[in-house]
């Protein structure tokens, strides 16, 4: 028996996971002081009054809907309450028992906690607070527990304390949110010597999802058991390897999810590493509603290189938001071929890459002189070459297509376009992806032309609905576009009946260097920050929202497609003339609409700050106007025409 047992454990059978013991779980009972009083320090202490002191469960907070228990800011909101106190006294029967502890804290904004009135954590909070201290801004908005390995000391015997502020970082801040874990650790975690997880699919989101990691060239024959449950019910699974970045440097291992999984649960898994000889942690992940489901979210990022910094930012800000995947738009890495930048984004994007789906396209930077890019990611096959760089994903009522448009002359891709685009024409929803733009304001400009009448004309002749790219390291947003109808102007909305246009949008911020960006009729919105995207889809909807990398909305839009006559009102363009342009000093403005009334003018530069705005009057459905850009320093700007709920811009230079 002691010999099965040698052997087992050489062989790396025997589960090292992690032993812990939960003393305070999320979503438990907090008392909570929110009178905006200060309360100095003696609140921290074991034992106080806690007669004024209300109670409720977590999570606790305001502004976000999500909150068990909604605590008081004041009457003003303008000058809501700085800190709220938070207190809980809960028993350790043996903490002789336990190695360590872990700590999550769910904050918004900055927090400080404190164990027998003693500090033990904090986060985004001057050392030096006090109750009327601003905090810093918490760049996830609350929405993810912050964690940490407090040591075996910082409890005692018996009842114990953990006292908590939650500061806000700004008097007018709309939300706080507070919740709390903590686990004793009985045993250390294993050292394994896996890395990169991530998740990619042969089919779709549910069928052929696939996870991938790196392990290092010493490994043989690593192993994943999974399940819906912590007893891994659905068994131990042998995985296939390819050789990683170099057959020298390291190993890539896959693993295909059998069937079709379970829509809207966690699959707990834990990999067993072949070089430690050891399973990991247990690790989640959560599936993706049901295929055919008309509502369900998904993120748009493109052009990561360079700035892992920003990278690593922007992955953590969109992980936040829960989307179901992500659409990545190309432009990875620098250079394709540098393993030790691949490391890198891997490194900076864990929140993101460990936890969400990718569907990627190529991108000039990620073709460099390696494969490596079709060797790292596992990705759809689904046309005659069986390669990587173009499939197509159908999720409900939505198909997604990605393009390679390194290769954009390559009929095969196009008559595969054509056809997918057939095979998929009573889809509601038509979503192309790919990394060189058509329409663009920035450096990039003109390098699609030649496939005006191959590619666009497939996406006008079967009515793409959204057309996602990166390469120009900007946002932009162009008005709808329908080169059947016009190839000089816009037409009046975006959509796929033969009249409406496309949407192109160029999301290329993820941590590339900023572009600044030219001119362009055609031009709805841009701005030259770091930024994502996340689209929420309904069965009539599907509505994009632009967040720049502190989380602040930059734009926003919605193509409709209603049900019934009641929805049929879309949004309408309406062209802006601008002349002369570039502009001296004063320069004209035609613009036609059917609005009259009062006309808000606003000018924004090309990082979307307000530079000046004005009100006037236009009391006819033609409307011009003379205005004076003397004070306006030389560079690009937008000129915009708001008028009630419509707002209509143009590009104006100035020399």
């Amino acid at each position: 028996m002691k010999r099965i047992y040698f052997l087992l454990l050489c062989m790396g059978m025997y589960s090292m996971s992690i032993g812990q013991t939960t003393l305070v779980s999320t979503g438990s009972s907090w008392k909570y002081l929110d009178n905006g009083t200060n309360q100095g320090t003696a609140w921290r202490a074991t034992t106080i009054n806690e007669t004024s002191w209300k109670q409720g469960n977590a999570q606790l907070g305001y502004g976000d809907g999500d909150e068990a228990t909604v605590v008081s800011y004041g009457t003003s909101t303008s000058n809501r309450y700085v800190t709220t106190y938070f207190r809980k006294t809960f028993s350790v029967t043996n903490p002789s028992q336990f190695l360590n502890y872990t700590l999550r804290v769910k904050r918004d904004d900055g927090v400080a906690v404190y164990v027998n009135g003693t500090e033990i954590y904090r986060n985004n909070l001057a050392a030096s607070a006090g109750y009327t201290t601003l905090a810093t801004l918490a760049s996830d908005d609350g929405g993810t527990f912050q964690s940490a390995t407090l040591p075996a000391n910082t409890f005692v015997s018996g009842s114990n304390t953990i006292a908590v502020e939650i500061h806000q970082n700004a008097k007018n801040s709309s939300d706080i949110s507070f919740d709390l874990e903590l686990k004793g650790n009985t045993s250390a975690p294993p050292s394994v010597t896996q890395k990169h997880i991530r998740w990619g699919t042969t089919k779709n989101p549910l069928e052929g999802l696939t996870v991938s990691w790196t392990n290092s060239t010493a490994a043989t024959t690593d192993q994943i058991k999974w399940g819906y449950t912590t007893t891994y019910e659905q068994g131990t699974s042998n995985v296939t390897s390819r050789s990683g970045y170099s057959s020298s440097t390291n190993k890539f291992f896959s693993f295909t999810f059998p069937g079709i999984l379970t829509a809207n649960a966690t699959i707990y898994y834990s990999l067993f590493d072949s070089v430690s000889g050891v399973w990991s942690a247990q690790k989640t992940f959560t599936t993706t509603p049901p295929t055919t489901t008309d509502t369900f979210k998904f993120a748009a990022v493109g052009d990561s290189r360079t700035n892992v910094g920003v990278w690593n930012t922007i992955s953590t800000l969109t992980n936040n938001r829960n989307p179901a995947f992500v659409v990545f738009n190309g432009d990875i890495v620098d250079t394709g071929s540098s393993a030790s930048q691949w490391d890198a984004w891997f490194d900076n994007g864990t929140n993101l890459i460990n936890n969400r789906l990718i569907l990627h396209a190529q991108g000039n930077h990620d073709v460099a002189s390696a494969s490596y890019y079709q060797n790292i990611f596992d990705l759809p096959k689904n046309n005659t070459p069986q390669t990587e760089l173009y499939y197509s994903v159908e999720y409900g009522e939505t198909v997604f297509i990605c393009l390679n448009s390194e290769t954009p002359s390559d009929v095969t891709q196009y008559n595969w376009l054509k056809s997918t685009l057939a095979a998929n024409a009573s889809k509601k929803w038509k979503i192309i992806s790919f990394h060189r733009p058509f329409y663009t304001v920035g450096p990039h400009a003109g390098e699609m032309d030649a496939y005006w009448n191959t590619w666009f004309k497939a996406f006008d002749d079967y009515g793409v609905d959204l057309i996602l790219t990166g390469h120009d390291h900007l946002y932009e947003r162009f008005k709808p576009i329908n080169r059947n109808v016009s190839t000089s102007s816009p037409v009046a909305n975006y959509g796929s009946q033969p009249t409406e246009g496309r949407c192109q949008v160029v999301c290329g911020g993820a941590g590339a260097p900023l572009y600044t960006a030219g001119s362009s009729s055609f031009l709805q919105a841009f701005k030259s920050d770091y930024h994502y995207v996340i689209f929420d889809v309904t069965g009539t909807t599907l509505c994009g929202t632009v967040y720049d990398d502190t989380n602040v909305v930059i734009d926003n839009f919605c193509i409709n497609k209603p049900n019934s006559a009641k929805q049929a009102q879309k949004q309408i363009f309406y062209p802006i003339k601008v002349y002369p342009n570039p502009v001296k000093d004063s320069f004209k403005v035609e613009y036609s609409s059917p609005n009259t009334g009062e006309a808000i003018i606003s000018i924004y530069d090309v990082k979307g700050n307000l530079i000046t705005t004005e009100k006037t009057n236009k009391p006819a459905t033609d409307f011009t106007y003379t205005y004076n850009g003397s004070t306006l320093k030389p560079g690009v700007y937008v000129f915009e025409i708001q008028m009630e709920n419509q707002k209509d811009s143009s590009i104006l230079v100035r020399e």
